[in-house]
């Protein structure tokens, strides 16, 4: 019986971790310099992230923490019948910004 109450204390403990582990990327996509979308997106580490709005945008995302205030995103953006697919090193907080051809991407990364 020890053991079954550990090992539940232990799963409730490991989800607890896991929950806080989790970050808010906030995106705004722009075409041609107009706004397309702007959508939050709640990600945890290493898995990839996709939202996709019909014909008009595609956007993936997969994100490494790389230290206390830093994290690596891997991103793949298709608008506009352009795709670009920047790997950004994004500080905490921090607005960080990538435009390629008429394709522009800003990203803002916070920890829950």
């Amino acid at each position: 019986m020890q053991k079954l109450i550990g090992l539940i204390t232990l799963l409730g403990f490991s989800s607890l971790v896991n929950a806080s582990d989790n970050f808010v990327v906030s995106t705004k996509i722009y075409n041609s310099e107009h706004l397309v979308s702007s959508p939050t997106l709640t990600v945890s580490p290493k898995e990839e992230a996709l939202i996709s709005v019909d014909n008009l945008y595609s956007f993936a995302l997969k994100l490494t923490p790389e230290g206390e205030s830093t994290v690596n995103l891997s991103t793949k953006l298709e608008v506009g019948g352009e795709s670009i697919s920047p790997s950004l090193v994004v500080e905490l907080d921090q607005e960080a910004k990538i435009s390629v051809g008429n394709t522009a991407l800003s990203v803002i990364v916070k920890k829950l």
